[in-house]
């Protein structure tokens, strides 16, 4: 047998028990806003923004993780000024393993209400809808009935029915989050709470009606400061609760102003995030204009790390935003976000 069954089994189940369902393990968090809090919908810079990432998690291991997801969000309703508004966010994700033979699907929905509270101080309220669908390719599979004494002859049936295709899931999520900016938006905060798989969808390759997803918790905050005319620091962390798992991320970059100029249009970002008992990932970007590219590899020092080879994970995020030259209000030079308060 080419690989067995009850591996197959065994990854399967602790997918379906301890999966995070709408969260792929991604170590540039904070590029994927809407993993972490439905409200973070509407908070990048401009009226729009496009966000992707892609993953390769242990790129030298027989069976890597893939993920790719593609985010967009859009401010609406609100009006010119846009004291107050709503955001619209939608995600969609495809994460794969075994060479493929294990795939999962995602789509998701987020919709966000921002709330002045006072001068340089703000509150949000989002709510997420997910579709999810996973599915075991037994194509891409071989087992010990197909093989013929030379090889494996994959159009030979393989007897095996003890697994199913999982059906389609709907899981749902909600957020609050709280912003302050101040010093001319040289200083932001954002700290948010959000729970996800309110609604415990059930994800099950064996038919157990009684597997059910636990709700997960996440805690997230970020913290962006100009220093003078030339530099600028991050500092971010994301926790999350699902059960008995739990992790938490947390790091910090340093910008440098590639022109000497305020409006920091053009900057190199260097830093690094730690990620709880399992890796530390120094971290590169580039933002030019509206654009920002960022690249990471995870240095794992986790139990993982005692294989004959070092696991390879890296990490690569896109981000762009846009106006729509629309506004009375003046765009901030500092935070990554139009400011209206």
């Amino acid at each position: 047998m080419k690989q067995k069954i009850a591996l197959y089994i065994l990854t399967l189940s602790f997918f379906a028990q301890n999966g995070m369902a709408q969260d792929p393990h991604l170590s540039q968090f904070f590029s994927a806003p809407h993993f972490n809090n439905p409200a973070l919908a509407g908070t990048q810079f401009g009226d729009w923004a496009v966000m992707a990432n892609t993953r390769q998690q242990w790129g030298n291991a027989s069976t890597p993780f893939n993920t790719q997801v593609v985010s967009a969000d859009i401010k609406i309703l609100g009006g010119e000024e846009r004291e107050n508004y709503f955001a619209l966010g939608g995600t969609i994700m495809n994460d794969q393993t075994m060479n493929g033979a294990f795939r999962s699907n995602y789509g998701a929905v987020s919709v966000a209400f921002h709330k002045k509270l006072a001068e340089g101080q703000q509150l949000a309220a989002g709510f997420q809808g997910a579709y999810g669908h996973r599915r075991l390719d037994y194509s891409r599979l071989s087992f010990g009935s197909q093989f013929s004494g030379r090889g494996f002859d994959l159009a030979v049936a393989n007897g095996e029915t003890n697994l199913s295709t999982m059906k389609p899931f709907i899981s749902l999520g909600a957020g609050i989050l709280y912003t302050i900016i101040q010093n001319d938006g040289r200083f932001l905060l954002d700290v948010g709470l959000a729970s996800y798989d309110i609604n415990r969808p059930n994800q099950s390759f064996l038919k157990d009606s009684a597997n059910q997803l636990n709700i997960r918790h996440v805690g997230y905050f970020n913290m962006n400061t100009y220093v003078g005319d030339n530099f600028y620091y991050q500092i971010s962390g994301v926790y999350h609760r699902q059960a008995v798992q739990n992790y938490f991320s947390i790091g910090g970059a340093i910008g440098f102003s590639l022109e000497n100029k305020r409006d920091f249009e053009k900057m190199f970002l260097l830093g690094a995030w730690l990620r709880e008992g399992d890796a530390l990932y120094p971290y590169v970007a580039l933002r030019v204009k509206n654009f920002q590219i960022g690249l990471n590899y995870d240095i794992t020092f986790s139990k993982q790390n005692l294989g004959p080879s070092n696991p390879r994970s890296l990490e690569l995020s896109l981000v762009y935003t846009g106006m729509f030259h629309r506004h009375k209000g003046l765009r901030c030079p500092y935070v990554n976000r139009y400011v209206y308060f």
